[in-house]
């Protein structure tokens, strides 16, 4: 009798082991939504900043400001946090990040060989002009 007790008293102990070890497995993605949302919000705000910066300096300052406050989202939750989220999010986080490093590409690069206007005579006009008799012919 002390013997089948004893069994039932391990076998309670062992399903209690179990069962503790599949709660650890289902973790809280509170968390990870969250830190997610966060990085969704700053980098659209930061896209939309860089598309607006009126000169190379404010540029530098954006991207020198988006690269912190990531860093600063990011480290502000428990390591691997990131692993609990979705496939979703995280394509998601990874499309919005292409489209930053998109626009701050092109941005800087607008910046830096901005469009200059063109004279309204097509060069074939401009050509008539420098030698007129060109056209007689």
């Amino acid at each position: 009798m002390k013997k089948c007790v004893l069994m039932a008293l391990l076998a309670s102990v062992c399903i209690g082991v179990a069962g503790c070890a599949q709660e650890k497995k289902k973790k809280d993605r509170s968390q990870a939504t969250e830190m997610y949302e966060r990085i969704c919000k700053l980098t659209e705000d930061y896209t939309d900043r860089l598309q607006n910066a009126p000169d190379s300096a404010d540029w530098a300052s954006v991207c020198s400001e988006f690269e912190e406050k990531l860093d600063k989202i990011t480290f502000s939750y428990p390591p691997d946090t990131d692993l609990l989220l979705t496939e979703g999010q995280n394509d998601t986080i990874n499309i919005l990040l292409q489209e930053y490093v998109k626009m701050r590409e092109r941005r800087i690069h607008g910046l830096l060989n901005p469009d200059v206007e063109t004279d309204s005579l097509e060069v074939s006009d401009t050509l008539a002009i420098e030698n007129p008799q060109s056209k007689e012919s």
